[in-house]
């Protein structure tokens, strides 16, 4: 096994086998992942998320070179999931534009999952925490590498600690905000599940070029189309709550609307709380939506999404959305859920039950990988991170 390092955060989680520090330039790293994978006959390659700059070039790569490549993301089925698919995740999924002839096939039959993930936001602040230093402590070595995150180290923490603050301090406020929705405004809500802002899934599958302007398109088109009864109500993605806030953005485009008072903003809301009251959900492409498609709420996408099927979401446009939001079919909803569960979801976590997040991954690759995995990997004996051959030389 080999894991190669792009910062002092990779650093900090060594595998067992070679670790290697990459420390050469962007545009050499197609050069030398394919010399390092012909050097050492790697025949599968693994990442988590396929739309980062490295892993982007990496995918391209090994699809061309027949090279098994496999792409982990946090769960289509959360919280108890992660997602592992060959060739790519979302709309790089294999199964992406496909489900429709799919999910007539498969069984609607549920699957319980064997383990309860329980809330992490305190490991995750951690994990954040170390990566980031760690990050900063090496920049000296790694002064090449380009973060899918263009900002500095410092306000990654910082904005860690302050989404920490911003949790806690929405609390009571959000309380409030959801019981007078529900008091006076239940089944006339329309959710919008905003993302966080670095999302590749509005940069790369979507034509917004961020969040704001998705804020900004559905705002225009509800204003324009929602019946007076109906409200707007933006959640904020809670893994983006230390760094971004779109409170005058809001504001201002209700009052430009003249929708003060049908247009709300809140952090702190739960889900299934909410999709109690709700008349429809309007999303990008968040894996949200797949939760409210669970609580029947009906639900338009905006973006690329691996769920976007005719009988689930709506296929009209958002100006029709707002008047006639199409249901959803209960029996198609659990033909989704048992085939993703069964091709692309394992019950495990990413910051915790490690060995037996650990096994089901190879009990997957067992059962899906193509070409067909003959043998379990191999390790190489560890050794301490070596940087590339190039930088080696320069250091030298």
């Amino acid at each position: 096994m080999h894991k190669i390092n792009f910062n002092g955060g990779d650093g900090c989680w060594p595998c067992r086998g070679e670790n290697i520090h990459y420390t050469g330039s962007l545009p050499e790293w197609r050069n030398f992942l394919h010399s390092y994978i012909s050097e050492n006959e790697i025949d599968t390659v693994f990442c988590y998320s396929d739309c980062r700059e490295y892993h982007a070039i990496a995918r391209i790569y090994c699809q061309s070179h027949n090279i098994r490549f496999f792409v982990f993301e946090e769960g289509y089925l959360r919280p108890h999931y992660i997602t592992l698919e060959q060739h790519g995740v979302n709309a790089h999924s294999p199964w992406y534009g496909k489900l429709a002839q799919e999910l007539p096939k498969q069984s609607p039959e549920r699957v319980h999952h064997e383990f309860d993930i329980k809330a992490n936001f305190k490991r995750r602040i951690y994990f954040a925490m170390r990566y980031y230093a760690s990050m900063h402590c090496l920049r000296w070595r790694f002064r090449h590498y380009v973060h899918h995150r263009h900002r500095p180290y410092w306000k990654e923490g910082i904005a860690w600690l302050k989404g920490w603050y911003t949790k806690y301090t929405h609390t009571a406020h959000d309380k409030g905000l959801l019981q007078t929705l529900a008091d006076h405004h239940s089944k006339h809500i329309f959710l919008v599940p905003l993302q966080v802002a670095d999302d590749f899934q509005i940069r790369e599958h979507s034509h917004f070029n961020d969040v704001a302007e998705s804020i900004v398109h559905i705002t225009d088109s509800f204003a324009a189309n929602a019946s007076p009864n109906d409200v707007l109500l933006f959640k904020h993605h809670p893994m983006d709550r230390g760094y971004t806030n779109y409170t005058k953005l809001i504001h201002n485009l209700a009052a430009k609307h003249g929708l003060t008072g049908r247009v709300f903003y809140g952090y702190e809301l739960p889900l299934p709380e909410i999709y109690r009251h709700c008349k429809g959900v309007v999303t990008v492409n968040s894996t949200v939506g797949m939760s409210a498609l669970l609580h029947q709420v009906p639900t338009i996408t905006l973006g690329k999404a691996l769920y976007d099927v005719p009988g689930l979401t709506s296929q009209c446009t958002l100006d029709e959305f707002w008047r006639a939001p199409q249901p959803v079919s209960d029996d198609l909803f659990k033909r989704l859920r048992a085939f993703l569960l069964k091709h692309t979801q394992l019950n495990g976590s990413f910051y915790c039950r490690p060995h037996s997040t650990c096994r089901q991954i190879w009990q997957r690759l067992q059962q899906q990988a193509q070409p067909p995995i003959r043998q379990q990997p191999r390790l190489v004996a560890a050794r301490q991170p070596q940087m590339a051959a190039k930088e080696k030389q320069e250091v030298a």
